[in-house]
This record gives structure tokens, sequence and C-alpha cells, in this order.
């Protein structure tokens, strides 16, 4: 865990600020479900072998607790204890949370998400939504070089079966495995596959289909011709052509590409799955994730379908850096009104009320420091603007605006001064 100081925070008001532009574009509305749960309410998502990974207590009253680890298990709670509210619900949420793992690249014990749920819908539309959420998002923030990798999970259990997997917990052996295709090379990929006694043609099979990688339509017309079972897997087919049929008339289908290797590791999973990668940062893993999970809500008490999407904020900071896309400062004022003398130290005060009540934001000196001191105090503070407050200029109704990006100053009228610095991002 560490600290977060005032050129990071201010990256991430701006980080978020975006992101929730796009949430209330679309309907969704901010909550913040609680930052401890109960321990029963944290293992219903993932099961006992979650303690490992969460930071767990017994408060005074020997209750099990534990530090929430994601967002979407105290959002499925909140609604599930609620059947009051009307359905579809679209809730996100923005904060932070605690994971007992190792620190890694772009992620911390401590860290931040964004998450947007749709609970009550159990149409793909719904998922194409998310998905259409999490590209404009992106979009929002200025990150534009990034693929959408779509896939099905009903769909590759349904493969997994027809390979002759009927066993759940074989199955899910083998999914652990694809997750991790990714971080693996191909040699040691293939080997943990033997390692769970595939024989060779399953194994063959297998990477043939979670090779299927390509743009929608192409993508379908291949999984089209598998010669499919069940009704399980139509149904999984079915539903990733509705997404992309979703996804054309939203406009989203430029940066998706149908991926069979993508199914997310976290078993409750049970539809409609995508990952979002950074094509310039691809180390950093996905800066989006999400998908279908129809039974969790059920494991809370409600049986309510439900599907979402969720990114770290961490990893899209990184992300943003290295495209260039935010702003290297955005908690510095807009303005700084410095006093050339002391006897003009008043209207200096007057001159920063009357500027805030415009809705510029302002600072001013608090340490009596002469004019030279005011003026290098706010350079290095990377405020943009200076007024200089001086009895001459103030005898004429002006001050003298300085721009200490540019170094250039110029005398302007007091009534002008809010339309010559409004609008100056940090």
């Amino acid at each position: 865990m560490r600290d977060i100081e005032a050129e990071e925070a201010g990256r991430r008001l701006w980080v978020n600020r975006k992101i929730l532009e796009v949430m209330e574009r679309y309907g969704f509305q901010l909550v913040e479900p609680s930052p401890i749960e109960s321990l029963e309410t944290l293992e219903a998502k993932c099961g006992p072998s979650i303690r490992e990974e969460i930071y767990w207590f017994e408060d005074k009253a020997r209750r099990k607790l534990g530090l929430r680890f994601d967002l979407t298990v105290g959002l499925a709670r909140m609604v599930a204890s609620r059947p009051d509210w009307a359905t579809p619900l679209k809730l996100c949420a923005l904060s932070n949370m605690w994971r007992y793992d190792e620190p890694q690249y772009g992620r911390y014990r401590c860290f931040y998400q964004w998450d947007a749920e749709i609970f009550g819908s159990p149409l793909p539309e719904a998922d194409a939504e998310v998905i259409a959420l999490s590209v404009d998002v992106l979009e929002n923030l200025g990150l534009k070089d990034f693929e959408v990798r779509i896939s099905n999970r009903r769909l590759v259990e349904a493969f997994l079966s027809q390979l002759g997997l009927e066993n759940q917990e074989k199955r899910e052996a083998v999914l652990r495995v694809i997750d991790k295709r990714g971080k693996l090379e191909e040699n040691r990929f293939t080997q943990e596959l033997e390692n769970l006694n595939l024989a060779a043609e399953q194994r063959n099979r297998l990477l043939d289909f979670i090779s299927i990688k390509k743009e929608p339509e192409a993508a379908l017309a291949v999984l089209a011709e598998t010669p499919w079972k069940s009704p399980e897997a139509e149904r999984g087919l079915e539903e990733l052509r509705r997404v992309v049929d979703s996804l054309k008339l939203l406009g989203k289908t430029a940066p998706c590409l149908l991926d069979m290797s993508v199914i997310r590791g976290i078993g409750y999973y049970d539809g409609v799955v995508f990952e979002i990668y950074d094509r310039m940062e691809a180390a950093l893993g996905a800066v989006v994730g999400g998908g279908r999970y129809d039974g969790l809500c059920r494991v809370y008490g409600r049986d309510l379908p439900a599907t979402g999407t969720a990114g770290g904020i961490e990893r899209l900071l990184i992300a943003l850096e290295k495209a260039g896309s935010i702003p290297s400062s955005t908690q510095a004022p807009q303005v700084f009104v410095a006093a050339a003398t002391s006897e003009v130290r008043g209207k200096a005060l007057e001159l920063a009320g009357w500027l805030r009540a415009q809705g510029i934001s302002v600072d001013y000196d608090l340490k009596n420091r002469p004019l030279k001191g005011q003026l290098e105090y706010a350079d290095a503070s990377g405020i943009p603007f200076a007024l200089v407050v001086g009895p001459r200029e103030l005898e004429k109704g002006l001050v003298r605006l300085r721009d200490l990006r540019k170094r250039m100053e110029a005398e302007v009228k007091i009534e002008e001064v809010p339309s010559k610095v409004s609008g100056v991002e940090g």
C-alpha cells in the first residue's frame, strides 16, 4: 500500500470525472457498497479459498469480517437485499479495495476500480451495453489503441464437454489453464494441458478452438461450422450473435474481436465474457474486463440475472501516460493573485474572492512574501496565470495578467480577467 501524492491524486480525479461522464450518459446510478462485508458474504462468490487473498479479521464481537476485494460482491449483495428496486437496474461504483497478494505491475494491495453492473436483464443486449460503455469510457479518456476480446463461457464449456470432459472439476481445471494462456509460453501451456491428462487429440482440438481470434463476423462464421451437439452450445453461439448485432447498431464493433481463449478466471461467469487490452502496453494485462454472472445474486438470496464490467484505475493511469492522454497536472489553481505591495494586499484578497465567485480556481499568498517570492511560488506550484495587483494599475481598473508558462504579461481590465483565464486545463 502506498500514499497517493497531489500530482497523482489530481490525475486520478481527472480520470474519475471522465469515467463518470460516460456512466451518466448511459444512465448508470452511482452507489457505494460497504468496504467491509461479512466473511461469509465474500466467500459466497469464490469459496473459502478466497481467504488467502483478502484481508479478514474478527471484530470485538468476534464476527468474521473482510475488506472487499472487488465491487461486484457488494453491489450484488446490495441489490439482492432490495427487491423493491425496479429492474433492470443500472448501478456503478468507483472506489478502492484490498487484496492480499503480491504487488505487481499496475496492481497494489490497495487499489482502485471503476465498476458498472446491470441487474435484472437476461438478454445479450445488456452484455452489449456494458461492452459499449467500456469502449466509450476508454475513448472518453483518450485511449484509442485497444482491442476488445469477446467470448462466451457457456460456449467454451460446451466445447469442453464435446471433447469428453464431462466432469465439472476437470473442466474447471482446464479453464484455469486456458485463462493463463497469455502468460505462458506455448510449450509450457501444452505441458499444463498434458498434466491434466488430456489426450493428444483433445489437446489439438482445444488449441484449434481457443486459437479462434477474428473480427466478429469472420469468427461467427468459423464457429457456425462447428458441429455443436448441445442446446447450451447453440445458446452460447446465439448470445454471441446477438451481442455482435447490438454492438453494430451501437457503432462499437471497430475495436472488437471474438477470441475463444477469453474465459475470465473467476468461476461465477456463465455467459458472455470480455477483456480489453491496450495494444501499446500489453504487459499490463486487461485494463477492463467483465461479463455475465446470472448465478451470483442467487447466493445472496435472490435469483437475478446480471452482467457487468470493471477496470483498474492504476492500470488505466499507466496506459494513459504511455499514450500521452492525461494532463500533467490537474489540481493546480488556474490563477494566483499576487499583491505588488502590502498596501494592496486587501484588494488582492477582494479580487481572489470575486474570481472564485465567478467559478475560477484561485490561490493567493499566505506568507506575506515579496512579489518575487509570490511569483516563484505560483510558478513552482504549476499555476498557469498570475494576476499582479499594483497600486498604479488599480487606479485605472487594471491588473497585470502574467502567463507563467509562456512568460508573457499584459495589462487587462479587471472585469475581463474571468474570460482570459477560464477553461484552462491544469
